[in-house]
């Protein structure tokens, strides 16, 4: 094959999405930091999934083709990989400007403008990750390929430069050579060019178990009308020579909840319940292996707060702008998503760790707010990049990203805004507080590993001060006192402590005890319900 034609390049995306569908929950396993957090792959494969799923039938040429799916990509893209991603298919698109066909030395420049582009994305590129991928195979193409080469030979040059270079970020990277793992963005892009180059071998890939599929099992758009209790869903990775029952889980299930589905494929296990205490519904199977990802919504609020949604909609399309500024948070857990509302928050992204939301989720919430400049607090590292994207896509209203990294960092931020105040004003404010709060989150380690020199045993709980690995302890609560005794000092006048689903409110006033006793600094405890998080602790 000499050339690439619409049609062609379609069908060869729709083979890379399906090899990554396949191997997501393997990527998702690299993650590096020992919290059950890794989500690159399913953030990577909701990102070209956009680009499988669109029609391009009305679309004859390559340039349109590739223009269409770098944009359905960029609004469908999740976390820090899914967004770089778009970029390198943006860069795709910038190769085929113009062009009805590629030629393979077309394919080639447009891998050279997709390293650029994705370079362009990050403000300060990290090599060890997927920009490193992408770039060795942009370089390797252009010193490799000859005139005499065809499609089959650049795409089977590019598999071979992103396994080796995917094979040497631990190199480059201290932090995987650490943990003994790959860059998962990087295996994310690699998956894709292995499904790409599959493709144009004629054996392109398919879905495994299509119609089982995680992203099928965890639904987004559900509306729970008139139902009481939490929407508690859940994967888990079973452990090596588990004896696991499917019918013996269900039977425990039945007696904490309803409508329940319970799916186990190989070493899967998928579970949808309606409970009124998801803490019961993960610690009956917490002991079978380790989470992949979790989901727990409150049914009722969920239902009211989308009408309320809804109709605030209406009325902002029916009426100007009326408010100087708006705030827009992205957060999780029921009881931090409910008092940041209470305290001036005019949109909530659910969504954080291990669900990220997308570059649309955030436009569509930068829209819905009534008022001429909103602030987005992304309050996860893995957000900023989506919701500095976002900004750029509004384009009537001014969208002003405070760079918060942790959801212990929100409220501090949220009670320093003001929808009255003028955007010069709440911008000062914000980024001051922002700059005075200290913050750490306690949370479970799922492997043994060494990180920063410090060594963790699996199902310890880990100190973590503004996402760096401190320590380490054996409770959540002797953690939350190391914790404490990291970001607190005489100067302290105020801790917050947002305590999660699996920790009581008495075992958090243990911790304001030992607050008050050693510091003698004001406390306030909250329920969070967050997930993963035991404890998520500012101070200031």
């Amino acid at each position: 094959m000499k050339k690439i034609t619409a049609e062609i390049w379609k069908k060869a995306i729709i083979s890379a999405s399906n090899n990554l569908q396949n191997k997501k929950n393997t990527i998702n396993a690299l993650n590096v930091f020992p919290v059950p957090d890794g989500d690159t792959g399913s953030n990577m494969a909701s990102t070209i999934l956009a680009a499988a799923e669109l029609k391009t039938d009305n679309m004859d040429s390559l340039a349109s083709v590739a223009k269409n799916i770098s944009q359905s990509m960029l609004l469908s893209a999740r976390g820090n990989s899914g967004v770089i991603l778009s970029q390198i298919f943006k860069g795709f698109a910038n190769g085929f400007k113009d062009k009805n066909e590629a030629t393979v030395f077309d394919v080639v420049k447009a891998f050279t403008e997709a390293q650029k582009s994705a370079y362009k994305a990050v403000l300060k590129p990290i090599e060890g990750t997927i920009l490193t991928v992408i770039r060795e195979i942009a370089e390797g193409l252009n010193e490799q390929i000859t005139i005499d080469a065809d499609i089959e030979q650049v795409f089977a040059i590019a598999k071979k430069l992103a396994r080796t270079s995917c094979d040497n970020t631990p190199k480059l990277l201290k932090v995987l050579s650490e943990v003994g793992v790959t860059d998962s963005g990087g295996e994310g892009l690699y998956a894709i060019i292995e499904g790409m180059n599959a493709y144009f071998n004629d054996a392109p890939i398919e879905i495994l178990n299509s119609d089982d599929t995680i992203d099928k099992f965890i639904s987004d758009t559900e509306v729970y009308n008139g139902e009481f209790g939490y929407c508690t869903e859940f994967i888990l990775e079973l452990t090596k020579d588990n004896n696991f029952s499917k019918e013996s889980l269900i039977k425990k299930l039945e007696k904490i909840g309803n409508s329940m589905v319970v799916v186990h494929d190989e070493d899967l296990v998928k579970v949808h319940i309606h409970t009124m205490k998801p803490g019961d519904v993960l610690n009956t199977v917490n002991s079978s292996g380790q989470f992949i990802k979790i989901k727990i919504e409150n049914m009722t609020l969920q239902a009211n707060s989308s009408k309320e949604t809804a109709e605030k909609n209406k009325k902002s399309e029916a009426n100007t702008l009326t408010k100087p500024c708006g705030l827009v948070s992205c957060n999780s857990g029921q009881g931090i998503i409910d008092i940041i509302r209470e305290n001036g928050v005019s949109y909530v992204v659910e969504g954080g760790q291990t669900n990220n939301p997308s570059i649309q989720d955030i436009v569509n919430a930068i829209n819905a707010v009534d008022a001429n400049t909103v602030f987005i607090l992304p309050n996860n590292s893995n957000i900023i990049l989506s919701a500095q994207q976002a900004a750029t896509i509004v384009r009537d209203k001014k969208t002003i990203i405070i760079p918060t990294k942790s959801q212990a960092q929100t409220l501090s931020i949220v009670l320093n805004f003001s929808p009255d105040n003028s955007e010069k004003d709440n911008q000062m404010l914000m980024s001051e507080a922002l700059r005075n709060i200290k913050y750490g989150e306690i949370a479970p380690s799922i492997k043994n590993t060494k990180l920063n020199g410090i060594k963790v045993k699996k199902d310890e709980f880990m100190v973590i001060v503004k996402n760096k690995l401190k320590s380490t302890a054996k409770t959540p609560n002797e953690a939350a006192q190391k914790l404490i005794d990291e970001i607190v000092d005489s100067e302290t006048q105020l801790v917050t402590i947002f305590y999660g689903q699996d920790v009581s409110e008495t075992e958090a006033k243990e911790i304001q005890n030992y607050i008050e006793i050693s510091y003698g600094a004001d406390v306030e405890i909250i329920s969070g319900a967050q997930t993963i998080y035991p404890y998520l602790i500012s101070a200031e």
